[in-house]
């Protein structure tokens, strides 16, 4: 009797210790765009403005997205900055992610859409953590069915400790001048992407 009592208070504290985590990831985290520079910019601009040549504000609410330095699947070094003059969506994803690639076969006829012109690029950030994702699921994926946009490796997760990644996928708006427009959790359709980028012209 003593044992079966001391289990269920276990199993008690455990969930109540999940519930109590789950809901401070959920505080946390937040969705507004205000969410978004108290998140990245503490650390990336102190006062969450872009600063023009002579120091002065350009514009104040802006924020600027974190550049990064990461390999694709060809070995090639690719940093964000790179894609300055373009709107970058920036997509992280992992192979396990169900709903990540749900939305990935739309994302490849998004990307071939914008080949098309210089206006906008794809960069799918993969988390690869070495454990439940390696890079050789990464590559297995993405060869087996055949999709050409632009794959960046995570080995270290850095990248998305930088941008706040909680869940997957999670895609980041970026416009011309570096600045984050908007960020969107969970799967989107091809659409969705035209259309802001229509929006940003």
């Amino acid at each position: 009797m003593n044992m079966k009592k001391t289990v269920n208070i276990i199993i008690w504290v455990a969930v109540l210790a999940f519930l109590l985590i789950g809901a401070y990831v959920v505080y946390n985290r937040g969705d507004s765009a205000e969410n978004i520079g108290d998140k990245i910019s503490d650390d990336i601009n102190k006062d969450g403005n872009a600063k023009d040549e002579d120091g002065g504000t350009e514009q104040e609410n802006k924020i600027m997205a974190p550049d990064f330095t990461l390999k694709d699947l060809d070995g090639n070094t690719v940093k964000l900055s790179d894609y300055k003059g373009k709107i970058v969506f920036l997509n992280f994803w992992a192979s396990w992610c169900g709903p990540c690639t749900s939305e990935m076969p739309e994302f490849e006829e998004v990307h071939k859409e914008f080949s098309k012109g210089e206006d906008a690029v794809i960069l799918a950030v993969n988390l690869t953590d070495g454990f439940r994702e390696t890079e050789e699921k990464a590559r297995k994926f993405i060869a087996d069915n055949r999709y050409t946009m632009k794959v960046l490796l995570d080995t270290t997760g850095s990248v998305a400790q930088d941008y706040r990644i909680y869940s997957i996928p999670t895609t980041y708006v970026i416009d011309r001048d570096g600045s984050i427009v908007t960020y969107m959790e969970g799967a989107r359709r091809g659409k969705v992407l035209l259309d802001i980028l229509e929006k940003l012209k």
